[in-house]
């Protein structure tokens, strides 16, 4: 793993696209296992009472997510930066009627679109991907409707550098925003398999100061731990949480 310097949205986009079918695959075979047992309950928990009317799923990734969401929206967009994630995930929803997808960034839907049209913005482990957190943010509150809600899970800004094995490293400081990469690794992987990707480390109070500016108010946050049940499944037990989950309100 290594820091890395002037990094573009481009490049992250590279990233995904080349891991695209390995991503697909790890979830489809059920080994990506936070991913179904804690990130998309956690979802689930934190949007059980919003609006499911005009729905966007904010890198939507391989669709299996947007899939379950069409369940319960009226109409639901996918949208992400990494153009083979949306190949996959319109062949994951292709019986599906009321899921479109879209390759582009936040930002770009943003300025393309009437304001105000959403009721529901969806945003599971995609906001530590993106390099310009206030812009996305921003443009999320820009298509949300006043009222509306932004769920979204991210790394635990403190445990997941603890988990990950670089939060004692020298060039690491928590209080600074900082571009990593690594191996991308899921619980069931050996500690080296997987492909190199991107993410943005950023300290909590950077989040939150980041959804105040933007027009939100946090109003419930969760930090999931799986049952020991699932427990069992992992190799290690979990000592702490490795996710954060996010429930805002936007109120400008």
């Amino acid at each position: 793993m290594r820091p890395v310097v002037g990094v573009s949205q481009g490049e992250i986009a590279s990233q995904w696209n080349r891991f695209a079918k390995l991503r697909t695959s790890q979830i489809k075979e059920g080994k990506d296992l936070s991913f179904t047992f804690i990130l998309v309950p956690t979802i689930h928990k934190l949007s059980a009472q919003s609006d499911f009317t005009e729905v966007i799923d904010i890198g939507c990734g391989p669709g299996f997510l947007t899939e379950q969401l069409a369940l319960k929206a009226q109409r639901i967009i996918g949208i992400d930066m990494s153009e083979e994630m949306i190949n996959l995930a319109k062949d994951q929803c292709k019986n599906i009627i009321n899921v479109e997808f879209l390759n582009s960034t936040i930002e770009n839907f943003a300025h393309n679109i009437k304001k105000h049209t959403f009721t529901l913005a969806v945003a599971n482990m995609s906001l530590m991907n993106t390099i310009k957190l206030d812009e996305v943010l921003q443009s999320i509150a820009y298509i949300l409707r006043p009222e509306g809600h932004l769920v979204f899970t991210i790394t635990h800004p403190y445990f997941w550098p603890l988990y990950h094995g670089y939060a004692y490293k020298e060039w690491f400081d928590y209080k600074k925003e900082l571009p990593i990469e690594d191996v991308f690794k899921i619980s069931l992987d050996s500690p080296t398999e997987g492909p190199k990707t991107i993410h943005i480390h950023r300290p909590l109070e950077q989040y939150i100061l980041s959804l105040s500016k933007a027009g939100f108010v946090v109003d419930q946050i969760c930090e999931p731990m799986p049952t020991r049940d699932i427990e069992a499944k992992y190799p290690q037990p979990w000592k702490y949480p490795r996710f954060l989950g996010v429930h805002c309100i936007k109120i400008k």
